[in-house]
């Protein structure tokens, strides 16, 4: 291999490495909350909880579920956090939320109002949502009630 061909590499990882380190330390501003488990920033991005998945529409706890994510981002400054994977199907950003020292995601799943689900290769708090939902069916809250 050529030093042009190495060196074109170390440029390619060094921007990815630094995209990724400018989205984690970049606050974004939660502008609408779609349900529980879904939301938009005000620069148009769509974010999906990594990890969880709360009530749809018509399900028990739904209305819960979309108001408290509300309550806990609506209007505040996040951080995100990537694992894996960087987007779903649906072309929505996969991120772990951060509201000064809340973890949403895994409070989310504390209160009963999401269930633990991990989609490979997303498993960095995989432990941790599994037991926090195992507390949270224990303890009969919301949807494990």
């Amino acid at each position: 291999m050529n030093k042009a061909v190495i060196i074109f590499f170390l440029i390619l990882i060094s921007a990815f490495l630094i995209s990724n380190y400018i989205e984690e330390n970049k606050s974004y501003i939660v502008a609408d909350v779609v349900d529980g488990d879904t939301f938009k920033t005000v620069d148009g991005k769509t974010i999906r909880l990594t990890g969880i998945n709360a009530p749809e529409v018509g399900e028990n706890y739904y209305e819960e579920a979309k108001d408290k994510l509300k309550e806990m981002v609506y209007r505040k400054k996040i951080r995100l956090e990537r694992d894996a994977s960087n987007k779903d199907v649906y072309g929505r950003l996969l991120r772990y939320v951060y509201v000064d020292y809340l973890f949403v995601n895994a409070e989310m799943v504390r209160l009963g109002l999401a269930k633990f689900e991990e989609v490979e290769p997303n498993k960095k708090y995989s432990k941790l949502f599994l037991d926090l939902e195992n507390k949270a069916r224990k303890t009969k809250r919301y949807i494990w009630s």
